[in-house]
């Protein structure tokens, strides 16, 4: 917003300021700002915002809620907040805030007319740079919806700060040294398993995983190949880590294919045989060692053992074996103690880097960078402010003791920002798991967890497919004038949209209950109906007349000076995008403005219902179609943000 200030962007800020400062003059109080609560009433007549503050300070202040409200009611009428044009109280104690909405109309329309598509960023972020890793598919085989999920929830994040005005650089972990891709190593060399030409190459490694580890059950010997088999790769320059890398690398194309489908696109991809050729970790255990972070046990469960001490965090207090082990008895390092060194690395406090190199362009006109072994130096890359970490909830404890670890090590600021973004999985319900041929009859559950090791899950690629032909049925019965990759174009942008919102409209600590009908349902609260709003929108203001077209502009339109209920609330709702998208961004919360959404698409449906537009007089017209072009931009600016195709036609 350069040069302009929109003061209703900061409405809610400037009323908890005015409360603060009535509740310091008149009762010498003093609360946090953040602890000065408003919200919105059930009833209009209530007003449009309302603050319970003074049933909250009834007990302190030993008075009646009613009479506190009415005396700081006199104060604020003093000195107006702006665009505030009436203050009211209600029983048993509720401060009400009755919107100017001429005025707040006036100052939103100046703010779409000159941000147009900046409108609603924020600048909090500016000069801090955020690392966030997400999709982090084992590049063994096909990716299923539960990767969609973290997906979705990172890219999606990543937009929010970068509405922020933060530097947001997203990283995608490849993991082609892990027990994973040994197991589909072990099905090619020592099984001698061959993909077929007419299957796509991670749908046959989905069933050679399976067929493997069931293997690995009849066949203990089998499973001694997997260790010799990570050996191998580990120590590198040999024909198995050279097959291990072309799995990883072919995987890892499909898995780039189908994210970019869904509009996720990244920065860089790290791959941890870059990091352990690099010697990350025995760079980062030198130093450690050097500054006495780190202890050596000598006796106890941990003797031998070089580790971190946690024991006396309330978090690990009650274990059996609190601390950290990072280097065993035999020399070898941890999980987690390659995971310190990759997080110090992505704050530029690790001393060491990769080397990089171009990947390739990505559909978005956008460069994907690669960690690569006979790669460039370069500094773009880590050297964040904050990590955010995009990982389900079943990792917790792994990200605490990472976190914690860092803070024990001396590296306070960087264990402050080291955030871990969790969320609950998919499972699968019982019609879904049916028809996926999971055995159910007599079975009471009714969710099935999805298993890679036993082929039990949705191929992300599959759902995708699912909804473009669903979509294009509906398409193509609309638009017969199109033609069928129109068809299929339309319907792929639906799809999108359809997925996109399923995967991000629940609370982190949902557990999503993955239902085909549900997912494919174009009503309701769904991505397509966000979609439909906006159409609608673009329809309409498609069918203004030219000559009338030419003398709407928003920064001159004239307010009438009452406006209908359905006109209000749809300003009202436009004006909060602002607010609603720097909290979403700042909870690191997707579904927060997931919600907000559709109750901005659900306003206009019934503005649209309620109130005519191109049938209205003249000077009625012109401003409601005035309100319909600023929807069109706040609604397309807000599906932006959550990644979801804007359409002119349904």
């Amino acid at each position: 917003m350069e040069g302009h200030t929109y003061h209703f962007y900061n409405l809610e800020n400037q009323l908890q300021e005015r409360l603060w400062e009535v509740l310091k003059a008149e009762y010498a109080l003093f609360l946090a700002k953040e602890e000065i609560p408003l919200e919105t009433p059930p009833q209009p007549e209530f007003g449009d915002l309302s603050s319970p503050l003074p049933l909250k300070l009834a007990g302190t202040l030993r008075r009646p809620p009613l009479k506190i409200a009415e005396k700081m009611q006199g104060a604020l009428q003093e000195d107006l907040p702006p665009f505030i044009e009436d203050i009211t109280v209600t029983a048993p104690g509720y401060i009400n805030f009755h919107f100017n909405y001429t005025s707040l109309a006036r100052s939103f329309f100046d703010a779409v007319a000159v941000e147009e598509d900046r409108y609603g960023e924020g600048k909090g972020g500016k000069g801090k740079k955020i690392v966030i890793e997400h999709t982090n598919i084992n590049p063994n085989k096909a990716a299923h919806i539960g990767h969609l999920r973290n997906a979705c929830l990172g890219d999606t994040l990543a937009r929010m700060k970068r509405k922020q005005g933060y530097d947001v650089e997203v990283q995608n972990y490849i993991d082609d040294t892990g027990a994973a891709v040994a197991d589909i190593v072990v099905g090619l060399y020592h099984l001698e398993r061959e993909c077929p030409r007419d299957v796509p190459f991670d749908r046959f490694c989905w069933d050679l995983y399976t067929e493997v580890n069931r293997l690995y059950e009849e066949d203990p010997a089998l499973k001694e190949k997997e260790r010799e088999v990570l050996h191998q790769i580990e120590a590198g320059d040999n024909e198995v880590a050279q097959l291990a890398k072309e799995v990883a690398n072919k995987i890892v194309k499909h898995h780039l294919d189908i994210m970019w489908h869904m509009g996720v696109y990244y920065n860089l991809l790290t791959w941890e045989s870059d990091i352990l050729h690099l010697g990350f970790w025995e760079h980062a255990f030198e130093r450690l060692k050097e500054e006495g972070s780190l202890v050596y046990e000598t006796e106890g469960p941990n003797a031998g053992c070089w580790v971190v001490k946690l024991g006396d965090l309330e978090e690990f207090r009650d274990l059996e074996n609190p601390d950290k082990v990072l280097v065993r008895s035999n020399g070898t390092a941890t999980y987690t103690a390659k995971d310190i060194a990759y997080q110090m690395w992505k704050f530029g406090i690790l001393g060491k880097d990769f080397l990089y190199d171009r990947h390739g362009l990505q559909p978005d006109g956008t460069v994907l960078w690669t960690t690569a072994p006979y790669g460039n130096k370069m500094t773009r890359f880590g050297q964040a402010h904050e990590v955010i970490n995009v990982i389900d909830l079943r990792q917790k404890y792994l990200q605490d003791v990472l976190r914690l670890s860092l803070h024990k090590l001396g590296f306070e600021k960087e264990a402050a920002h080291s955030i871990h973004f969790a969320y609950e999985v998919v499972s699968l319900s019982a019609a879904t798991a049916q028809e996926l041929g999971v055995e159910v009859e007599g079975d009471k559950k009714e969710i099935y967890a999805m298993s890679g090791r036993h082929g039990i899950g949705v191929k992300a690629d599959d759902m995708l497919e699912r909804m473009v032909k669903k979509a294009t049925l509906e398409v193509a019965a609309r638009h017969p004038e199109m033609t069928p990759e129109e068809h299929r174009k339309l319907a792929h942008d639906i799809a999108v949209g359809a997925i996109r919102y399923y995967m991000i409209k629940y609370n982190m600590n949902s557990l999503i209950v993955f239902d085909f009908n549900e997912a494919l349902s174009m009503q309701g609260n769904t991505g397509p109906y966000l979609q439909y709003a906006y159409a609608r929108a673009a329809n309409i203001l498609g069918r203004v007349e030219p000559e009338v077209a030419q003398v709407v502009d928003l920064r001159d339109i004239l307010i009438p000076a009452e406006l209908t209920p359905p006109e209000r609330e749809l300003i009202r709702r436009m004006a909060e995008y602002p607010t609603f998208l720097a909290r979403a961004a700042r909870l690191l919360q997707p579904s927060l403005l997931a919600e907000y959404t559709y109750d901005l698409a659900a306003t206009f449906m019934n503005f649209y219902e309620e109130v005519p537009v191109l049938t209205a007089q003249p000077h009625q017209m012109r401003f409601r179609i005035a309100l319909l072009q600023a929807f069109r931009q706040t609604l397309g600016n807000a599906l932006h943000t959550l990644g979801i195709p804007a359409l002119l036609r349904m």
